[in-house]
């Protein structure tokens, strides 16, 4: 009897969309609010840091705030991570052909990353060296400052049915964890003078390898963690609190020794791997409904892909237009515009895009 109550209480934990894991291809609510977040914060994170580099009194109350909120914002990107190793293995079967498995997801990150690349090459860049295009591509982060995720994720993809096999187990997840805290330890506090070397790059798949491993480790009893979860969701709000206060209070004990902005707001330190899970832990536990505030995070989640190319550019000429019409950028008006701006620019890029698959698509049948 007892068993059975749990098993209950577990599955009212857990919305009737519930996701496509092994064999059920409906959704899980907590993940597409997880993604639909993350997507929103990585523009947060970008326009509060245009905003920063525009306030020249570092000791203002808006300086302050502003970095506050690109704090806040920085568990995006390791939630991303955490996400797709969650998907992956959801969807993974081990008789699986390799080589299709890797066709399938690579062709739904490639493609439309080889096309945001001509754009902020080719048109933003104004970029007519061709011949550079393939090593700045490659990299990233070389080709716009954002693009370091992609090549990032493609390569823990390729690797993904190794690790797959490896961090499902503790052992392998403590292994990952290690790596990724040390690397964060040695590049932050001890790669002196700054983060000049190659290695210690965001696109360094190293710093991201335990985000990645969570999730597939995670994915094997995601029901049930998301139903213990949900039932100490005020201990998750207090842990997240606590790790919110400390990389805000590292954050402004950075800027008061005359760090640069970058060693203070990185995701590159020890601190944000805590924060970022408090934050991924605080989502998953929080309770969500169908309704209007969850199909507007439904359609961002949709879309996080290509908001997450596109934003960067939308910003690019808002920005051009801002310093053209003598608009601070440092200011509120302008964070809160920019990121309003971003968010729904890039939902529109999202929902054309859509519409072009769909019609190219319906033509090949």
């Amino acid at each position: 009897m007892t068993q059975k109550m749990n098993t209950y209480e577990e599955s009212t934990y857990i919305s009737k969309d519930a996701d496509n894991i092994k064999g059920n291809k409906k959704r899980i609510l907590e993940m597409d609010v997880c993604r639909a977040l993350a997507a929103i914060a990585v523009i947060v994170i970008h326009t509060s840091a245009f905003t920063l580099s525009g306030i020249k009194d570092k000791g203002s109350e808006l300086y302050y705030i502003t970095l506050i909120i690109n704090q806040l914002a920085r568990f995006s990107v390791p939630a991303f991570v955490f996400i797709s190793g969650v998907g992956l293995a959801l969807s993974y079967k081990k008789n699986t052909n390799y080589f299709k498995f890797e066709f399938k997801r690579l062709s739904s990150v490639i493609p439309e990353y080889l096309i945001w690349c001509f754009i902020y090459l080719y048109i933003i860049s104004n970029n007519k060296n061709f011949s550079t295009w393939p090593s700045l591509i490659l990299s990233g982060d070389r080709a716009y400052y954002h693009f370091y995720f992609v090549p990032m994720i493609v390569k823990l993809y390729i690797l993904f049915p190794i690790l797959y096999t490896v961090m499902k187990k503790k052992t392998g997840l403590l292994i990952s964890f290690l790596i990724t805290a040390g690397i964060l330890t040695t590049g932050h506090y001890y790669n002196i003078p700054d983060l000049t070397l190659d290695f210690y790059s965001k696109r360094n798949i190293l710093f991201w390898i335990f985000y990645f491993s969570l999730g597939i480790y995670a994915s094997q009893y995601l029901y049930t963690y998301i139903g213990k979860l949900k039932r100490h969701k005020i201990f998750m709000s207090l842990l997240f609190v606590v790790c919110t206060f400390f990389i805000i209070m590292e954050s402004i004990h950075g800027l008061l020794e005359g760090k640069t902005t970058d060693y203070y707001t990185t995701f590159l330190r020890p601190s944000i791997i805590a924060y970022s899970l408090s934050a991924i832990i605080l989502i998953f536990s929080l309770n969500y409904r169908n309704n209007l505030l969850f199909k507007f995070f439904k359609s961002i989640s949709d879309k996080s892909y290509v908001m997450y190319l596109a934003h960067p550019s939308i910003l690019y000429y808002y920005m051009k237009w801002a310093k053209e019409a003598n608009m601070p950028l440092g200011s509120i008006f302008f964070l809160i515009s920019s990121t309003i701006i971003c968010i729904c620019g890039t939902l529109l890029i999202g929902m054309i895009v859509e519409k072009i698959k769909l019609l190219i698509f319906s033509n090949n049948y």
